[in-house]
């Protein structure tokens, strides 16, 4: 299939896995154990992103319920940590604080780890302080990750085992996304790119990269329309919704099922539902 070509762009809801390998000794041979399969004991009760809209100098506070729906007592972890998504699949996590719109020195977690009893409940309470800084704008964001732990590590090793061996451990992560918007400020803009058209189980679909290229957080329906040579409509084809931070980036992919070979505009939109649109126009080739 020909890529689509542009011609003008104008402005008009995570678990991660983790394999924890804890190694005892020095061994010539390694005996590999098979891993068990992951169980997701610890759960966070209720939403995973979490919206403040405050000004400079305001403080909000919130509580993370964690439940552990196992049959023994678990050790839970909370920390702190910067990510940013990108339109390749990739989320690059890193030291909490590092981004430029990161709000990590802004929030104070307690406690940071403590053992939750055999099915009950537990909560962290998380307190956001905005400093009084009145160039803030946008949205600033970072992940407290919710991590269990196993009981063995409050116990020392058994320094009378004869043979070394190899523990493999899965852990399942949660992360709960705690966003600040600056009440009133920061420009939204968005930027199209890396267009091309392809097919996918035998129907033609236009993909792209949708970039928010602003201050504020982006949380916009995303659709095609596509115009025939003659400039009649042929139809509407949506996208799913694509909620994106400042600086982050998602790929977007927009099915054309039934329609016929032949050229085609392509209007690409997305929608914010207030003041802000955003759109591309595409040529492309259907054979």
């Amino acid at each position: 299939m020909k890529g689509a070509k542009v011609l003008s762009d104008s402005r008009a809801a995570m678990k991660d896995v983790v394999t924890w390998l804890g190694f005892t000794g020095v061994a010539a041979l390694l005996v590999l154990l098979t891993a068990a399969p992951v169980v997701a004991e610890i759960s966070v009760v209720g939403a995973l992103s979490r919206h403040m809209v405050l000004a400079p100098g305001d403080e909000a506070q919130g509580r993370v319920i964690v439940r552990n729906q196992g049959t023994r007592d678990r050790i839970v972890r909370v920390r702190l940590t910067d990510y940013r998504s990108r339109s390749d699949g990739t989320t690059r996590y890193g030291e909490a604080g590092r981004l430029d719109r990161s709000n990590a020195p802004w929030v104070h977690v307690v406690p940071r780890e403590r053992v939750i009893p055999a099915n009950s409940s537990s909560s962290f309470t998380f307190i956001a302080r905005v400093p009084h800084d009145p160039s803030l704008a946008g949205t600033y964001w970072s992940m407290l990750l919710v991590e269990p732990l196993p009981m063995e590590v409050l116990r020392p090793p058994d320094e009378h085992e004869g043979r070394p061996r190899l523990n493999i451990r899965t852990t399942v992560r949660t992360g709960i996304h705690l966003i600040i918007h600056i009440r009133g400020t920061g420009r939204t803009d968005a930027r199209f790119q890396g267009q091309m058209l392809e097919e996918t189980e035998g129907r033609p679909v236009l993909r792209f990269d949708l970039e928010n290229t602003g201050e504020r957080h982006l949380n916009v329906a995303v659709w095609t329309e596509l115009f025939d040579e003659q400039g009649l409509s042929i139809g509407r084809f949506d996208a799913p919704r694509q909620a994106l931070l400042p600086g982050n980036s998602s790929r977007v992919r927009v099915a054309l099922p039934g329609v016929p070979s032949g050229a085609y505009s392509a209007l690409v939109i997305a929608d914010d539902g207030r003041d802000n649109v955003f759109g591309a126009r595409y040529e492309i080739v259907i054979p």
